[in-house]
């Protein structure tokens, strides 16, 4: 069945390359939603066609030590993230998360950033964390990484994506969630695998939470690949209809992406113009 599936999904993807341009609409109704983070924020705002691509497409932009804004032709939504609660709930208790933030996002993952405790049963955190959020009035985004089943389930044997579902991450990070984030960007070189995994984590999602707003990740470059714009699109092109936008990442080397080697904010101005035709 699964490579029944996966056939399928090859074929749509053909279908659309070869038949539809990469327009801002493309025969659907709604813009897509980006988020952004880090530097690349920056650099996109510096690149006026990137810059007049996003203007009034009120993307999700997070605040940071790099990040003190986004151009206001953007009518961006400003968010901060968390990797874990205690954090979360100490920013929120001591004012820390100032009057412009309007969302508060649980970045959890296997990394130095998560307690292990968190990584192994994410639930009653995820529960706390939305509770937490919601009664300041903000949204709440989650964003659980694939890495996660390396901690939860070690010895599965399988493809840690089919784990991640099998475990209901997806239902579990979607239950509460206002924005819920699929981390799909390691499979962006095998764009059938890809596809596959956000159209299953996004059916479980919604199936969990029919309000949650749905993206998934891109990356210039997923934990140090190099990938191309081309490869980038076509998971664009075979996801588009079952997400509500994605989460884009320009990683550069740092602590959070030790694998990364250089900053490709290039990357991301070509699929952005190639999106918005």
């Amino acid at each position: 069945m699964i490579a029944i599936h996966q056939v399928a999904v090859a074929l749509a993807l053909s279908a659309l390359v070869a038949t539809a341009a990469f327009g801002a609409e493309r025969g659907h109704a709604k813009r897509i939603r980006w988020l952004f983070n880090g530097a690349g924020v920056g650099a996109l705002a510096a690149n006026p066609a990137s810059s007049a691509i996003l203007a009034g497409a009120r993307p999700y932009v997070m605040r940071g030590p790099r990040v003190s804004g986004a151009p206001v032709e953007w009518d961006a939504i400003a968010f901060v993230s968390f990797a874990k609660f205690d954090a979360m709930r100490e920013g929120l208790r001591n004012g820390k998360v100032g009057p412009e933030i309007r969302g508060v996002m649980y970045d959890y993952e296997k990394w130095q950033f998560t307690p292990q405790e968190e990584q192994a049963n994410p639930a009653p955190y995820i529960k706390k964390a939305a509770d937490l959020v919601h009664a300041r009035g903000l949204l709440f985004l989650t964003a659980p990484a694939l890495n996660l089943v390396s901690v939860m389930a070690p010895q599965s044997g399988v493809r840690k994506y089919e784990t991640f579902l099998r475990l209901g991450l997806a239902a579990e990070a979607a239950r509460y969630a206002d924005v819920f984030d699929i981390q799909a960007q390691g499979f962006e070189r095998n764009p059938e695998l890809y596809a596959d995994f956000v159209r299953r984590a996004a059916e479980q999602a919604r199936a969990a939470n029919p309000k949650v707003e749905v993206l998934a990740g891109l990356s210039t470059q997923p934990s140090g690949q190099e990938v191309t714009a081309d490869e980038i699109l076509n998971c664009i092109a075979a996801t588009r209809d079952v997400v509500d936008g994605y989460w884009f990442n320009i990683p550069q080397p740092s602590e959070y992406c030790p694998r990364c080697r250089e900053f490709r904010p290039d990357i991301a101005v070509e699929v952005l113009r190639r999106v918005s035709g």
